[in-house]
């Protein structure tokens, strides 16, 4: 029978697929450096001097240095050594040690052949302290010595890794107490001792406690409003970032912690959603861990509260992100996932969107149908709402998770008022912003800090597991496991019986065996129960103290709020432009989207790139801005009492816009209409008529252009223009016109009289000539 990636039977294998994978590949690693043949290398000494470093790593300088090529790796110039044990370090009673010791030559000579020694300690560590001075190299322990393994040579750049097991009857290990005891690796050669630390685990029956782990599903950081449809189709291809992060929660009691912006992204393409997205989504939706929404684009609450906010910003629309071709009526197979809300942009304070059960059997698309009545035109496209787009599936509302160095009393006290009775406002702590744990001590999960709600997560257990889940080389992750192992039982033994709590930092580099088993060395250790959130928000809180910011982390807190304060600015700048537009969602929707997005936490690990984002940004509203505006206009010369000024308007925007153009003159001898509304096609430039009246008077009178919005908005730079006021010359010229005619007509007249004249003149003298020869005829 084939298993939908929805069906919990095949997210239960997958999830055991993962942890068996993890273990098949660190045994198959072991195995297979091991079985290299003995004479492959020749034994040839290194010769390089040898000193001890930290974590046991030894350092070998050769001479001369070797210079990287192209077609091999650079060498480190250092031999090292690590030891980790296997099974995260937790050695039960009755089981057997083992340990892998690898020897890694980046020098450009082989090492000679040696033995590996593996010694554990006589006594526990007592605190978390000596486990620090330990792993350093700073303390000493007594060690004894435990188990031998021969170490073939290791040629120049190459790795080899020798596992050694102590039997669990040998007398190193029997009868041990419970603790955390440190261990040794030593290799013996030519070129000098090599040691490396790291520590293992013997569980104590009687120690218990409940373990919450929080695992953030995010995307990386983004300047975008959203993804796009190749950036998802790579994210959620088998092996993309996205799909390991849900492979690696799959199986698992984790809480996830999910950015709203990866399922908005999916549903906005609708019909052209790339499929293993959408698969991916039915997954997301499909598992039955707890949850909560993290901002939009996984911004951080403690900047924008910093900057003057009193409520975290939301999304307002992603009706631009659409394409109407994709939401044709009769094509959405799926139903709303039960949020409310609309387009308008109104949501719940908590930042999480009201998400209301599963998702309706039968959804196939991933992308939810609208819920809004049947619109007038049926051919028209029916767009799923704002809440619908953001839905997570069933989520715990009013839950905040700032980026863990800027959490302070203020932040704390400015999110407690977001919640709601049924839902009050949570606070993701890191231990060390708390007066109990800035020393390192571990803090009871569920808190209190002067009414407000916290959920305190232990921050070097967290960071043990956050390494580990972020190594996909077995060895090195086995001895993070360990560490991460021996902070558990210590942090198991400082809570007292009080719940814990471990919090993954966002990650989009991590391969799902790695997190699978970073999260199983935390949920399925030896007296863990795993906790829920709803389970977790359950247990009564105890009283938590959050400790203010130094001055320095006061002064980068500062320095980021600015930098938010900025956008927020910007923002509202490009709300007032947008008033020109019919739908100013359109503009302003994508605007908010970005902004989220350049708030995201993921952004705060690379200063340099946010910084560079923050200004690309800044510089792109400025050309938004700017995208409508007049054409600086040349001189006019009015001749006429009646005219018109026509300058041209330009509009970039790929959507027609609404404008007024405001006209006054500096002086009374030009009557210009003061207002002129038009509208400008988009992506085009348009000419405008402002009627205008000469009065008596020449001279030059200059007027003032200012576009508007409908609501008065000013719309680029006030232009002017000169007219030349020359109106009197067109009476005159019609008095010299009409002169002109009367003179020709009189003269016309006159030659007129003047040649019948003289024509009645010349007929009487023919009539005489023709009557005098008659005369004489008689």
């Amino acid at each position: 029978m084939t298993l939908s990636p929805s069906d919990p039977r095949a997210r239960s294998r997958r999830g055991t697929r993962a942890r068996w994978s993890a273990a098949v590949a660190a045994f198959a690693t072991l195995l297979t450096l091991t079985g290299a043949p003995a004479g492959a290398t020749a034994a040839v000494p290194a010769g390089p001097s040898v000193s001890t470093t930290q974590q046991g790593r030894t350092a070998a300088t050769p001479s001369p240095t070797p210079t990287p090529s192209d077609d091999v790796p650079a060498l480190s110039g250092e031999v090292t050594l690590l030891v980790a044990p296997i099974g995260g370090g937790i050695v039960g009673a009755g089981q057997p040690l083992t340990a892998s010791v690898t020897v890694d030559n980046g020098t450009e000579l082989p090492t000679v052949g040696a033995e590996a020694v593996l010694s554990v300690g006589l006594e526990a560590l007592p605190n978390r302290g000596a486990l620090d001075g330990w792993l350093a190299g700073s303390d000493g322990a007594t060690v004894q010595e435990a188990g031998r393994a021969p170490v073939e040579p290791v040629a120049s750049g190459a790795r080899e890794t020798i596992p050694v097991t102590v039997v669990a009857d040998d007398p190193v290990l029997a009868g041990r107490a419970p603790g955390v005891y440190p261990i040794t690796a030593r290799v013996a050669g030519a070129e000098g001792d090599l040691e490396a630390r790291s520590v293992i685990v013997v569980p104590d029956p009687a120690a218990t406690a409940a373990v919450a782990a929080v695992v953030p599903i995010t995307a990386p950081a983004l300047s975008a409003g959203l993804l796009t449809a190749d950036e998802l189709a790579a994210l959620t291809a088998p092996g993309g970032d996205l799909d390991a992060q849900l492979t690696g929660v799959e199986g698992t009691a984790a809480i996830l912690a999910i950015d709203p912006a990866i399922p908005a992204s999916i549903r906005v393409l609708g019909d052209s959603a790339p499929e293993q997205a959408v698969e991916w989504l039915e997954r997301l939706l499909s598992l039955p861990n707890s949850r909560f929404a993290t901002q939009f684009g996984d911004a951080d609450v403690a900047t924008q509260l910093r900057a003057g906010l009193t409520v975290p910003l939301q999304p307002t629309s992603l009706l631009s992100y659409m394409d109407a071709d994709d939401f044709a009526p009769g094509d959405d197979e799926t139903a709303a996932d039960g949020a409310d809300g609309d387009e308008t942009g109104e949501s719940n304070p908590s930042g999480a969107p009201s998400a209301g059960g599963s998702p309706t059997p039968g959804a196939t698309t991933g992308v939810p149908s609208a819920t809004p009545s049947a619109p007038a035109d049926p051919s028209a496209p029916v767009y799923p709402d704002l809440a619908e787009l953001l839905s997570i599936g069933s989520a715990r509302e009013a839950v905040y998770w700032p980026a863990g160095d800027g959490v302070a009393p203020d932040t704390i006290t400015g999110l407690a008022p977001l919640g709601t009775e049924n839902s009050p406002a949570l606070t993701l702590v890191p231990s060390v912003r708390t007066a109990a744990g800035a020393d390192g001590a571990a803090v009871a999960a569920r808190g209190d800090a002067e009414g407000a709600g916290v959920l305190v997560y232990d921050s070097r257990l967290s960071d043990a597991l956050q390494t580990a889940s972020l190594l996909d080389d077995a060895v090195l992750r086995g001895a993070e496991l360990a560490t991460a192992s021996a902070e558990l039982a210590f942090a198991k033994a400082d809570a007292a019986g009080e719940a814990l709590m471990v919090a993954f930092d966002r990650s989009s580099t991590r391969s799902y065996v790695a997190l699978d088993t970073a999260i199983a060395a935390a949920l399925e250790a030896p007296g863990v129960t795993a906790l829920s959130l709803p389970g977790l928000v359950a247990i009564p809180p105890t009283t938590a103290e959050i400790i203010a910011l130094t001055d320095d982390e006061a002064a980068l807190e500062a320095e980021r709020a600015a930098a938010t304060s900025a956008l927020i600015d910007d923002e509202a700048r490009i709300g007032r432009f947008s008033s020109i537009m019919d739908d100013p969602q359109l503009l302003t929707g994508p605007e908010r989207a970005e902004l989220l997005q350049l708030l995201g936490v993921s952004w705060l690990t690379t200063p340099a790139a946010r910084t560079l984002a923050l200004t690309e940004h800044r510089t792109a509203t400025e050309e938004t801005l700017s995208a409508v505006e007049m054409l600086p206009p040349s001189t006019t010369q009015l001749i006429s009492a009646d005219s018109a000024l026509r300058p041209w308007v330009r509009n970039d925007l790929p959507w027609p816009v609404n404008l007024e153009l405001r006209a006054a003159p500096d002086d009374v001898r030009l009557d210009v209409q003061e207002l002129t509304a038009f509208t400008v096609p988009a992506g085009s430039n348009a000419r405008v008529e402002i009627p205008v009246q000469a009065r008596l008077g020449n001279g030059e009178v200059r007027v003032d252009l200012q576009l508007r919005s409908p609501t008065l908005e000013p719309i680029g730079q006030t232009q002017w223009v000169e007219v030349v006021v020359s109106a009197e010359w067109e009476s005159i010229g019609l008095i010299v016109l009409a002169t002109l005619v009367g003179i020709f007509l009189v003269i016309g007249v006159i030659r007129t009289i003047r040649r019948l004249r003289h024509r009645k003149t010349a007929d009487d003298a023919d009539d005489a000539s023709a009557s005098e020869p008659a005369e004489r005829a008689p």
